[in-house]
């Protein structure tokens, strides 16, 4: 799975707001919002990683979070951005 062809994370005043750049995006009503965390998923999705080396790679970035924590995370925010139609595989 990776991210939809027409979408750009972009930094707005300290949060992370994913918004449509092409017509792939059009009719799409609302703002994608996320944290750093939410930024680093996109960033996986984005270069076409696996939810599983994605949470990987939040366990080596991010003290006191394990494996397991980390994949439930990566689930949730995956699941938010097919939900929104986001994502294709």
């Amino acid at each position: 799975m990776r991210i939809k062809e027409g979408w750009v994370l972009t930094e707005v005043d300290g949060e992370y707001v994913a918004v449509p750049v092409s017509e792939p995006a059009e009719g799409f009503m609302g703002v994608v919002k996320m944290n750093i965390t939410g930024q680093d998923i996109w960033n996986g999705l984005a270069d076409g990683l696996s939810e599983d080396m994605i949470a990987s790679i939040l366990v080596d970035k991010y003290d006191g979070v394990d494996k397991e924590k980390a994949l439930a995370n990566v689930r949730k925010v995956t699941e938010q951005l097919r939900q929104a139609e986001l994502l294709v595989d």
